[in-house]
C-alpha cells in the first residue's frame, strides 16, 4: 500500500511538471513572449493533432515506420542476441571479437547510410540494414554482459549433475542473462526508433521521418509537433510493455529492484 502511494505521488509530481511546462508555453505563445510560428500554443497543437488523428493523416506513415523498426529489431537484435550469448559464454570468442566490436561501436550509425546505399541500392533494403545495425549493438553488449556476470558456481553445480550444454544454456545461461537481455531489447528499440526516423528524414518519401522533414521545410509546425507526439507515444508505450513483460517473466528480479 505504501509503495503504491509512493508511485501515485511520483506520477502526480510528473503530471504537475508537464502541466506546468505546457501552461507556461501556452501563456508565452499567447502573449507573444515566444514566436507562435515556431512554438504554437499547446492547445492548438493538441487540437490539430486529434483532428488529423481522426482523419487518419498519420496512420499510413506510422505503420510504415513501425514496420521498418520492428523488422530491423528482429534481424539486428536477433543476431546481436545470439552472438552476445555466445561471446558471454565463450571467453576465447569474446577475446577475439571484443576488439572488433569496440572499434565499430563508437561509429555514428547514420554515417553508414551512404555506404549502405552504395552496397544495397536505393530500395528498402538499405533502410532495413541501417535499422538492423542500430539494434544489433545494444542487444549484443547487454546479452554478452548478462552471460558474463553469471556466477561460475552455477555452471559447476549443474555440470556436476551431468547436464548437457543445452541444459546449461536453458537452465543457467538464458534465465541468468534475461534481465540484461530485456534491457538490451529496450535499448535496441530506442536506437532502432531513432535511426528509423533519422533515415526517413535524410532519405525517404514515406514514414514519420519524411513527414517530420516535410513539416519543417514547409513550416507546418503543428504537423511537426504532432509527429513528435506520435514518436513519444510509441516510445512510452513500448517501455511500459517491456516493464510489464519483465514483471511477468522475471517476477523475482522485478520485486527485488530497489525502490
Amino acid at each position: 500500500m505504501q509503495k503504491n502511494t509512493k508511485y501515485t505521488r511520483e506520477h502526480l509530481i510528473t503530471f504537475g511538471l508537464v502541466f506546468g511546462f505546457l501552461a507556461i508555453w501556452e501563456i508565452c505563445a499567447r502573449t507573444g513572449k515566444i514566436s507562435a510560428l515556431i512554438f504554437p500554443p499547446p492547445t492548438v497543437i493538441i487540437q490539430s493533432f486529434f483532428i488529423d488523428l481522426v482523419h487518419g493523416v498519420y496512420t499510413k506513415d506510422t505503420l510504415i515506420s513501425l514496420s521498418r523498426m520492428f523488422i530491423g529489431i528482429i534481424i539486428g537484435g536477433g543476431i546481436g542476441l545470439i552472438l552476445g550469448l555466445i561471446m558471454g559464454w565463450s571467453k576465447p570468442i569474446r577475446a577475439t571479437l571484443d576488439p572488433i566490436i569496440s572499434a565499430l561501436l563508437p561509429i555514428p550509425k547514420l554515417t553508414l547510410l551512404p555506404m549502405a546505399l552504395i552496397i544495397f541500392g536505393l530500395g528498402e533494403t538499405s533502410r532495413t540494414v541501417m535499422v538492423s545495425i542500430s539494434a544489433f549493438f545494444p542487444m549484443l553488449i547487454n546479452a554478452m554482459v548478462g552471460v558474463a556476470q553469471i556466477n561460475p558456481n552455477y555452471y559447476e553445480v549443474i555440470e556436476n549433475y551431468g547436464a548437457s550444454p543445452f541444459d546449461i544454456f536453458r537452465k543457467v545461461v538464458l534465465p541468468g542473462s534475461m534481465p540484461f537481455v530485456l534491457s538490451g531489447f529496450r535499448l535496441s528499440f530506442q536506437a532502432a526508433l531513432m535511426i528509423t526516423v533519422g533515415v526517413e528524414m535524410m532519405w525517404g518519401n514515406d514514414g514519420l521521418g519524411s513527414v517530420l522533414w516535410l513539416a519543417w521545410e514547409t513550416m507546418r509546425m503543428t504537423n511537426l509537433y504532432a509527429v513528435l507526439i506520435i514518436i513519444s507515444i510509441i516510445g512510452v508505450g513500448f517501455n511500459w510493455l517491456l516493464e510489464y513483460l519483465q514483471a511477468v517473466l522475471l517476477p523475482w528480479h522485478h520485486e527485488n529492484r530497489p525502490s
